[in-house]
């Protein structure tokens, strides 16, 4: 850990958001802001929360580029010409899953970005509806694939009870500024027997765990690797353990909670950058520790 990490969150006045609990450590100072981790349940979190105002200009200056070049660059290649690649069969693998725990019927994709993944949804007959915090995924959406996007929170989006077969959030629960509202808000939205699907990047994965070594052993490039691990939009980390705890304790049934890897195919990387990336990636998937975590859970039938 860092020489601050005996720190309690007490000192900050700030309580875990999935379990209340007020014992953390510093797990890596930012300038900007702290990473502490709940000794209660282990998720690391992001100290002080932004505003609402400051979330929705951060996830902004994501989409532009402004945060990482790199994402920028992931979301304009996700438009109407998109190939058919990992990302895609990805994408056509969760609604798989989704078809045959649930069956096709109305679908919300919270986080729905560029609008891809509605778009796929569309053309396998879903009733689709999509919601995202920045207004440039609107226009995205409706300019690539012609399918509308509300934006806002989705703890006070205007949806009525029960009125969804399936929710999805991809890459969105570690950007909500309250996980466990957003579950909440999700089992109320669902109808009974209803499925969500959770993907989040996963803090025990081997990579995470290895860019960290780097950061606290204090070897070179330590803040360059901080920023690209940390990066400004991710507000919580999770582990697989966690994750499902969280949804239990939302109301959920889990039905599966497994690993899935991260595709670099769309990401403009240096070959220096890229091998190493893809070894540590695959052979975190080999031991069971790998780059991202997908649950799907249900909603108790009454």
């Amino acid at each position: 850990m860092t020489e601050s990490s005996t720190s309690s969150s007490s000192d900050y006045g700030v309580a875990c958001k999935l379990c209340g609990c007020q014992d953390a450590v510093l797990y890596h100072e930012q300038g900007y802001r702290r990473l502490l981790s709940c000794r209660g349940c282990g998720l690391l979190f992001a100290h002080p929360l932004p505003d609402e105002s400051e979330k929705e200009e951060t996830e902004r200056q994501a989409y532009v580029g402004e945060v990482l070049p790199e994402a920028a660059e992931f979301f304009e290649s996700c438009n109407a010409d998109f190939v058919e690649d990992e990302i895609v069969r990805g994408f056509r693998r969760v609604l798989r899953l989704l078809e045959q725990g649930r069956g096709q019927g109305r679908l919300l994709d919270v986080g729905a970005g560029t609008g891809l993944f509605m778009h796929l949804a569309r053309e396998q007959g879903w009733q689709i509806k999509g919601l995202d915090l920045c207004e440039l995924s609107r226009e995205k959406a409706r300019a690539e694939f012609g399918v509308e996007v509300d934006v806002g929170d989705f703890r006070s989006a205007p949806y009525q009870p029960e009125s969804f077969d399936c929710i999805t959030m991809l890459d969105v629960l570690e950007h909500s500024l309250d996980p466990a509202a957003f579950l909440a808000r999700a089992l109320e939205l669902l109808k009974p027997g209803g499925l969500l699907y959770v993907a989040v990047p996963n803090q025990r994965s081997l990579l995470a765990n290895l860019v960290d070594r780097w950061i606290w052993l204090g070897l070179p490039a330590r803040r360059w690797f901080l920023e690209r691990l940390y990066v400004s939009p991710h507000i919580f980390y999770f582990h697989p353990r966690l994750l499902k705890r969280a949804l239990e304790d939302a109301g959920f049934e889990v039905v599966s909670v497994r690993g899935g890897n991260v595709y670099l195919g769309r990401y403009r990387l240096p070959w220096w950058m890229r091998v190493p990336l893809e070894v540590i990636l695959n052979l975190g998937t080999l031991v069971g520790r790998s780059a991202r975590i997908q649950a799907l859970a249900r909603r108790p039938v009454d």
